[in-house]
């Protein structure tokens, strides 16, 4: 006579097994948003300030900067390479972009108080879909 449950222990081993395969997929992958800025400095100018960094995108899917603050400025301000403002800057997927002097930047002005070289500040960046992002940025 045949034993219904030694047929079942392979099943079940064979189960159990599979069980344990696991892969964890990559942000770009499965088509998120990843943004990380770095390099951050503030360059003091005249009676404001310019803030730079590197903003990079190592998301999918694209994002864009509409506004900034900060305690050491009342105002600040996203500008073109031109100095125009602009309202939104788009940051897209898997792109590094930078806040340059000959490129996209924000201008800080009304200061709160005098900026000292070597002190650090916050600037936070607001993305459309990530949200804030504080950037902590040594003064020049």
């Amino acid at each position: 006579m045949r034993h219904p449950r030694r047929g079942l222990a392979p099943a079940i081993l064979a189960l159990v097994l599979l069980a344990g395969c696991v892969t964890y997929p990559m942000v770009t992958e499965v088509g998120g948003i990843r943004i990380q800025p770095a390099n951050g400095r503030v360059v003091r100018q005249g009676g404001g300030a310019v803030f730079f960094a590197d903003i990079d995108s190592t998301g999918k899917f694209d994002d864009a900067i509409t506004r900034v603050e900060t305690p050491v400025a009342r105002r600040a301000q996203l500008v073109n390479a031109g100095g125009a403002p602009i309202a939104r800057l788009a940051v897209p997927g898997i792109t590094l972009v930078r806040l340059e002097p000959t490129g996209p930047r924000v201008l800080l002005s009304e200061l709160t108080r005098e900026l000292r070289s070597g002190e650090v500040v916050i600037v936070t960046l607001f993305f459309e879909k990530t949200g804030a992002i504080g950037v902590i940025a040594p003064v020049e």
